[in-house]
């Protein structure tokens, strides 16, 4: 019940990023469907895997907010509307889910334990090294480093920050 809980969840989160228009809102629900993955990945593989996932996502989101906060103004967060779109969509979402995987779950499926599958063992590290998984990682390595050289010629270090605050000390 608490997969259903939390695919809808996700889903329902998932919907909402088209009603969203302020940068802000769209990182925190970026953020809340983060968790949600995380939390989906613990109960389904190793919870050490779906903590590792959190944190790497909360360390870049948390530099995402600080480059968004300088360059935003105060805008409203979220509006009445867009929470309740969120529960109509999370609602009919469950209902959904329940309603259809209450036929298709067996009671083999019920009585499984979720982190004992016999194909992976040794914490899924062999699964990480197979050699069909060697182009996507290439692949990711190329990414990584065309937005590593795309962050290091934006930012200019002689510049200083994006928007001048100005305080008064009293």
């Amino acid at each position: 019940m608490s997969l259903l809980l939390l695919i809808s969840f996700g889903f329902s989160l998932s919907s909402l990023f088209l009603m969203v228009i302020q940068p802000l809102s769209l990182g925190f629900m970026l953020m809340l469907n983060m968790m949600c993955v995380s939390c989906l990945v613990g109960f389904i593989i190793f919870s050490w895997y779906g903590y590792l996932l959190f944190l790497v996502y909360v360390g870049g989101l948390l530099v995402m907010f600080m480059y968004i906060i300088s360059l935003v103004p105060n805008l409203i967060f979220l509006s009445s509307k867009v929470m309740l779109y969120f529960f109509m969509i999370f609602f009919s979402y469950f209902l959904m889910n329940y309603l259809f995987m209450k036929e298709v779950i067996s009671e083999e499926m019920k009585s499984m334990k979720l982190n004992s599958f016999s194909g992976i063992s040794c914490g899924g590290g062999e699964l990480i090294l197979m050699l069909d998984n060697f182009y996507c990682y290439m692949v990711l390595g190329v990414i990584l480093l065309f937005v590593l050289i795309s962050v290091v010629k934006i930012c200019y270090y002689c510049e200083g920050p994006l928007r001048v605050f100005k305080f008064k000390y009293a």
